[in-house]
């Protein structure tokens, strides 16, 4: 190794692209498996608890193997179980479903944030910096969003003077601790207990990560999630009566026509993949020519904060807005009115002193979000605003709403389509969902999840009266994940067309994946060939979730095989053989069963569908029994797609 790349080397997630590099230098190890303890953790049957670790020494690196059951690869060769292989640059790691690549750090500008003196940090990328983010406390939404500008550092933790206090149990006396630099966000576990997770995956002890917009923190009970910063009014609350604010109701005087007209020739001209914020800011700058006030505002009041969030401005934003005025528009049918003809304003303590005239306030619309608000107020002299004015903002509001819910719509809807389209396409290249071939009947049933996802499964016969059966599961979700699902269906349907060693058959459609497809897209498979005498030959193409049935005694089925398929070209696929007698049945899942989870985060996991099996007569009993069973524990609605696929020998 180079005295460049002395030290300094980085393992990068080839599968997942936005994946924070690892970043090692001299002396630093990172263990590897499926265990919450490991550095880099692989929440996959096809992991083991420590599956492998690499260790960076003065002037090399290496990976070793822990002993895992489905093994270590670099470069495609299998490494012994406790065989060290030294790693260069672009060697590639096979661990599970998960590709790795090592690569060598670069020009000074890459090179890794000194953590502890040990463990180092790659360098931040543009998901933090540079881009204004703040933090929401989402299990308390009174709480006010905190602002994360450099050099803040924010303690969480139990103890009553820690930044974000949280009294639970299951929250260390300090948890952990975020900190904001030039570089960008990142989030440290102080040796917690019980572990903080972002996006569900723990944090490894004392290494800082990466936070990005979107991303959510999990401490305890609490959940908080990082945004882009929002621009913020503060929302005063004074000693003025509600009754002081006169409401019109909307349609009461039936005036403004023309101004009314106006508006809608804005709305028109709005174009439809225009986002919410530049439509509002139209229909804004519109209200304030014709009603002649100074500030126009579309806001999100929480009752609970201080403060709203504004959505689209138009005017000054640096006077406060009053929380009477916001209370009095929270009925929808009326516009609340404060001016200087109707009361004496400067008693409005709320905007005292801000030389506040008239203020307009109604509320929009909008299903799903009761919290949206047209705001408007002038402080130079006008004449009063006459109910025909009102009404105007009344429905000026009900236009905003509109609009909001057109864009929401039009994209939900095209997602819907998509998505729907996707899905007739899958279940149409599904097998049958019952049937019999060759001495042996089946029960298939796939159900979407929430996202599109990749599920695949099939059953055909042979040439020579043997059957081939499989179940795949693609990496990802998405239009992407539905596109190589489909490829790698019709691939397995062409290849029952002819007769070959099952090894070969998954070393093919591996190589056709990896040429056709990207470097992060691969798929878990188990493929069987199905003899009538009872033989079973069997390739576990990284997936790892199968059941052999015999009566009430259920057992995991642990077969040779190899990566997932697409991930590696030239792979070499090994095979195992069961005798399957008659009764006895054969059920395999995707790992939709294995990994879903109840509402308290706990995973279904293999106990609890060998469990459901046990329990079971028949393939449809046992389709049926696992649904059944992952519905009590994680509802209606799965988070991915659910396949399972039972085979009896008749």
């Amino acid at each position: 190794m180079s005295e460049s790349a002395r030290a300094r080397i980085e393992i990068v997630d080839d599968v997942d692209p936005h994946a924070r590099p690892i970043a090692l230098q001299s002396g630093t190890k990172i263990l590897i498996g499926r265990e919450a303890d490991c550095d880099l953790c692989i929440d996959h049957p096809a992991v083991s608890r420590h599956h492998a670790a690499i260790s960076v020494a003065d002037e090399s690196a290496s990976i070793e193997d822990l002993g895992s059951r489905h093994g270590t690869r670099v470069n495609g060769r299998v490494l012994a179980a406790q065989q060290i292989a030294e790693l260069r640059e672009g060697d590639v790691i096979h661990i599970g479903p998960r590709a790795l690549r090592v690569r060598l750090s670069g020009s000074d500008a890459d090179a890794e944030i000194k953590i502890d003196g040990t463990a180092t940090m790659a360098p931040m990328s543009a998901r933090s910096r540079g881009v204004p983010l703040e933090v929401v406390n989402e299990s308390r939404p009174e709480a006010a969003p905190i602002a994360l500008r450099p050099g803040l550092r924010l303690e969480i933790g139990r103890l009553s003077d820690c930044d974000i206090f949280v009294d639970d149990p299951a929250v260390s006396r300090k948890h952990a601790i975020i900190e904001v630099t030039d570089m960008g966000v990142t989030v440290k576990d102080c040796r917690s207990r019980h572990g903080t997770r972002v996006n569900g995956q723990f944090v490894r002890n004392e290494r800082p990560l990466e936070l990005g917009e979107g991303d959510v923190l999990q401490v305890g009970p609490r959940i908080l999630r990082i945004r882009a910063a929002t621009t913020r009014v503060r929302a005063e609350a004074g000693t003025e009566s509600p009754t002081a604010v006169r409401t019109i109701a909307v349609g009461a005087q039936g005036g403004a026509e023309h101004a009314l007209r106006v508006l809608i020739d804005v709305v028109r001209s709005i174009p439809s993949d225009g986002t919410t914020e530049a439509a509002g800011r139209m229909v804004l700058e519109k209200l304030l020519s014709v009603t002649k006030l100074e500030r126009a505002l579309l806001v999100r009041f929480d009752p609970m904060r201080a403060d709203a969030d504004i959505i689209a401005g138009a005017g000054p934003e640096d006077r406060p807005i009053s929380r009477t005025v916001l209370a009095s528009a929270a009925d929808p049918l009326r516009v609340a009115h404060l001016s200087q003809s109707t009361m004496n304003i400067q008693a409005a303590a709320s905007i005292a002193g801000t030389g506040v005239r008239e203020v307009l306030c109604a509320r929009v619309v909008v299903e799903g979000d009761d919290q949206l608000y047209l705001y408007l107020d002038s402080a130079g002299a006008r004449a009063p605003v006459d109910a025909a004015m009102a009404e105007f903002v009344g429905a000026a509001a009900r236009i905003c709403g509109l609009v909001i819910e057109s864009f929401a719509r039009r994209r939900l809807e095209a997602l819907r389509l998509d998505v729907e389209r996707a899905r007739l396409v899958q279940r149409r290249l599904l097998s049958d969902e019952s049937g019999s071939l060759e001495g042996y009947s089946w029960h298939l049933e796939s159900l979407p999840g929430l996202m599109l996802a990749g599920d695949f499964a099939g059953i055909a016969r042979r040439p020579d009266g043997s059957v081939l059966a499989w179940v795949g599961d693609v990496s990802g979700k998405g239009a992407a994940a539905a596109m190589l699902m489909a490829s790698a269906q019709s691939w397995m349907f062409a290849a029952a067309t002819r007769v070959e060693a099952l090894g070969v058959t998954v070393q093919a459609l591996s190589q056709f994946l990896y040429e056709k497809s990207e470097p992060s897209e691969f798929a878990t498979m188990f493929v069987m060939v199905l003899d009538p005498n009872g033989l079973v030959t069997i390739c576990d193409a990284g997936h790892g979730i199968a059941f052999l049935a015999e009566g009430a005694n259920v057992t995991i089925i642990k077969a040779e095989g190899g990566l997932p398929v697409g991930a590696m070209t030239n792979g070499k696929y090994e095979t195992s053989s069961i005798t399957l007698a008659r009764g006895s049945r054969i059920v395999v899942a995707t790992d939709g069963a294995f990994e879903q989870r109840s509402a308290g985060g706990e995973m279904f996991g293999l106990e609890r569908l060998g469990t459901t099996l046990a329990n079971s007569g028949g393939t449809k009993d046992d389709v049926a029994h696992v649904f059944d069973g992952l519905r009590a524990h994680a509802g209606e609605s799965f988070d991915d797609d659910v396949t399972v696929l039972s085979i009896v020998r008749r």
